[in-house]
Formats: C-alpha cells, structure tokens, sequence
C-alpha cells in the first residue's frame, strides 16, 4: 500500500474511534457538574488535566521508540527492536518513579482549600507506576503505524468509564475521589490491552533486562529527555495554566476554562489522527535519505490538515454559541466568544501540526522544546500574568495568552520544519495556506451574504448555512485547487473504501 494511501486509511480507522470518543465526554461534563457541583467539577479538571500532562508524557517517552524502532523495521533488524524497547522499559520505570515521588510530595503541601485534591492527586501517582511500564509497547504498535489501536482502546475505555461514573454515582454516591479512581483504573485499562497486540504485530518481539544496551539506552535517553521537556512545556500550556487560574481567579472559572478548551481538546484529537503517523514515516524516508518523499509529505499533510481545519473553524463560527447552550445550558452562553477566538488560534496551530511531529520524525528535538519553551510557556503565561496584573480579568488573559502562543508556535513550526525537510517555503505556504484560504474566503463572503439576507436566523438555519458552507468548501477545493494527482488519489481511495464497504455487506 503505498504510504498516503496507509497514512489516510489508518487516519480513517482513527477519526471513527474519535467521533465515537467525543460522546462520552459531551455526556460527562453536563452530567458532573450537576453532580458534584461546578467547584468539585473543577477539582476534577484540575486533577484530569494532570493525568493528561502525564499521558503526554507517555506519548513522548513513546516517540524515541516510535522514531528508532520505525527505522530499524524498516531494514528489518528485530533484534535491534528488541535493545531499544528493553532500554525504553528501564527509562520508563525511572521516569515512572521520579514522577510519582513528585505527584505525591505536591499532595502533601499543595494548599488545598477544597479538600479534595490530596487524594486525589495521590490516585494519580500510584497510577504512574502501572501505566509508565507499558509505553514501550504502545510505540512498538505506533511504529507499525498502528495508531488506530490505541484510539479504539481509548474510545473504548472512555465508554466503559461513562458507564461505571453513571452506574457509581446512581448506586453508591458521586464524589470526586470516586471519578478519579475510575477513570485512571480504565486509563490502565486501555493501555494494558494493548501489550498482546505488540507481540502479534512483531514476531520475535522480547523485553528482556539482558537485552538493556548501554547504546540503545542512550539513544532513548537522549531522545527522550528532549520530548520530556517538550512535554513539560506542553503541561505547563494544558495543565499548569488551569492550575495558575485556579490561584489567581476560582475553581469556578477552571470550570469555564474546561469548557472553552473542550472544543481544542476535540479537535487535537481529530487532527492527531492524521498527523501522528507522519514521525515514523519521516523517520523511515529519512532512513532511506529519500527527502524529495520527506517534503511532498510535509506540503501535502499541511495542506490536507489546513482544508479540514477550515471546515471546522466554519461549524465552530456558526455553532459554538448554539452548542455550548445544547451542552451545558444558556448559563453558559457567554462563553461563545472567548471560545471562538481560542479556537481560531489553536486550529492555526492544529495546522502545523504534521510538522511538529516531522521534526521529531528527523531528530530536530532541540528545536521542537524551543519552540514548545516560547509558545506554549513563556508568551501564554507572561501574558496572562500581565493581562491580569492590569485588568484581572481572567476571561481576557486566558483567551488572548494562549491564542498570542498559538499563533506564535504555528508560524515557528512552518518555518523551521520547512527548513529542516529542505522544502521549498513558498511552495509551502501557497499550496497549504494561500489556495485554501481564498477559496474559505470566496466561500463565506457569498454564505454570510445569503445568510445576512435572512430575517429569522434560528439554530436550525445556523446548522443549515454551516453545512452548506463547509460542503461548497469541500467542492471548490476539489474543483478548482485539487492537482489531478491529488484527484487521482481521491479517486483510488474512494475505490478502496467502496470494495471494503462491498466486503463487509
């Protein structure tokens, strides 16, 4: 199967495992805050921001395994596998315990006027040592470009806990303590199921302490402390500015904060299902010293990520405000706006997101914590600190600090990555941003015109104008900037789904 053809089918797999993960959470939310109240509400989105920075640094312990064991299954050297996924387990064990120490330390002599978060917090650092273990064995799968199966766990598990919340709560009693424990027992869950899958894709696959090569060991450890301070900034942008607002606002407002970031949060989800495959894919062209493949991958997964990215940014500009009062109710209204602009500023930066992991893909892991260090941490925190030294007004430092780093870490990522794959920039930004972009705009300058014309503009009609502008979008993409290799390609991909849909039946 030739690599875009497996880069969008396992892309395919992906976005139906997160259209189907998108409903649990859209249930819980409404569901816990009527519950257990907006304040212990926001407890939990503090403490599930945690574990999120946690899994994020799961995943980059992942991407030193991902990019080396990529490359040696290329050539086909298993035993070589197997020296770089017994190091991973020995660094992965370390990490685990050193991150554990400090979860339960903060526990101790975090001011907590909740009185929740202790325990909590303590869940989730028993939590690191059973879950760090197995991230070798979720990249093994990833460098097979198996991504899916990680998303159909997660989805999975997302259900299975739903269903135990719900069942918890109606028979026993809510409580925050309670939500955590399930929901980081069906994290493990999720990653535990996936250690059998490992073997069956690798034959000869061991994870033996013999194994452990000073070599491979400093490969990993070099790798991977890089995108453990990547993830660092990553925790401090998701994680640490709710925690920053939890002491210079309320828990109240963490709540907003949770419901503002959700629609990001879907989104990332979405746009990771297509850009995650491209760091083994970069790794092995870079391997092979095929660039020529490393540039037309990076022009055309932007360019792809930039024509979805718009179509969600039309359904975002039409029915945020409608869905955020289907969602959470009319109290929640006036949170429209703030989440508009942020998500504006997040899907620019959603767009470049084949880039970061390009970059990881080619070993520029000093530029990705870089660029992490000013986007995600020195520009969003400055300027919500300043912002609210000056107005104290939350709404206003949240919305304008992590746009301002938004934007900034899209442009960074274009420009350095397009260096680092030798890639032509204006070739770039032409195919992938300029062509779009005048067709969004023709497009929305003939919708809103129509829709400005119409007197009464229910929800119903926002849905209906939303629609027709991301289908006019999609057409005109098709029809008037499509290459006839890029319609070709749709069109043999479109075959293969009709003869896989025709299988099934």
């Amino acid at each position: 199967m030739r690599q875009s053809h497996l880069i969008i089918s396992n892309a395919a797999g992906m976005w139906l495992s997160q259209a189907l993960a998108i409903i649990p959470p859209l249930i819980l939310v409404p569901y816990l805050i009527k519950t257990i109240g907006e304040i212990g509400y926001g407890v939990y989105a503090l403490i599930w921001s945690l574990v999120m920075s946690i899994d994020q640094l799961e995943r980059s312990l992942q991407s030193g395994v991902v990019k080396y064991s990529a490359a040696f299954l290329a050539r086909g050297l298993t035993d070589e596998v197997n020296k770089v996924i017994s190091s991973s387990f020995v660094y992965s064990i370390i990490l685990a315990i050193i991150a554990s120490i400090a979860i339960i330390i903060t526990a101790y002599f975090y001011n907590d006027s909740s009185g929740k978060l202790g325990i909590s917090l303590i869940v989730v650092g028993i939590m690191i040592l059973f879950i760090m273990p197995l991230t070798p064995y979720i990249a093994i799968i990833q460098s097979k470009q198996r991504y899916y199966i990680n998303a159909f766990a997660d989805t999975a598990s997302k259900y299975i806990t739903l269903l135990i919340v719900v069942t918890w709560f109606t028979v026993v009693r809510s409580s925050v303590e309670a939500l955590i424990i399930i929901t980081a027992s069906m994290l493990f869950f999720a990653r535990f199921v996936q250690v059998p899958i490992a073997y069956r894709l690798v034959p000869g696959l061991r994870n033996n302490l013999s194994l452990l090569n000073q070599k491979s060991f400093s490969l990993i450890f070099s790798f991977g402390a890089a995108t453990v301070l990547a993830s660092i900034c990553l925790a401090v942008n998701h994680t640490g500015v709710r925690w920053l607002m939890d002491y210079l606002a309320t828990t109240s407002f963490v709540t907003h904060l949770a419901i503002i970031l959700m629609p990001i949060a879907l989104l990332s989800q979405i746009i990771g299902a297509v850009t995650l495959t491209l760091m083994p894919a970069a790794s092995a062209y870079e391997a092979q010293g095929n660039y020529k493949k490393i540039q037309e991958l990076l022009i055309r997964s932007i360019r792809y990520t930039t024509i979805l990215i718009i179509a969600a940014f039309i359904a975002a500009f039409f029915l945020m405000r409608d869905v955020l009062v289907l969602w959470v109710g009319h109290n929640y209204a006036f949170l429209a706006p703030y989440a508009i602009i942020l998500f504006a500023g997040a899907a620019f930066a959603q767009t470049t997101s084949s880039a970061h992991h390009m970059l990881k893909g080619l070993g520029e892991l000093r530029v990705v914590v870089i660029i992490y260090l000013i986007s995600l941490v020195v520009i969003p925190i400055g300027s919500i600190l300043f912002i609210m030294l000056l107005y104290n007004n939350p709404y206003v430092a949240v919305t304008t600090g992590l746009s301002a780093g938004f934007i900034v870490c899209g442009i960074m990522q274009i420009f350095t990555c397009a260096k680092s794959a030798k890639a032509d920039l204006k070739v770039l930004l032409q195919r992938s941003y300029i062509q779009p972009i005048i067709v969004v705009v023709f497009v929305l300058f003939v919708t809103l015109g129509a829709y400005s014309m119409i007197e009464y503009a229910s929800a119903l009609m926002r849905l209906l104008t939303a629609c027709t502008a991301i289908a006019a979008f999609i057409i005109c993409c098709y029809i008037f900037i499509a290459t006839p290799d890029e319609k070709q390609q749709f069109s043999e991909l479109m075959q293969i789904a009709k003869s896989k849909i025709t299988k099934v039946k």
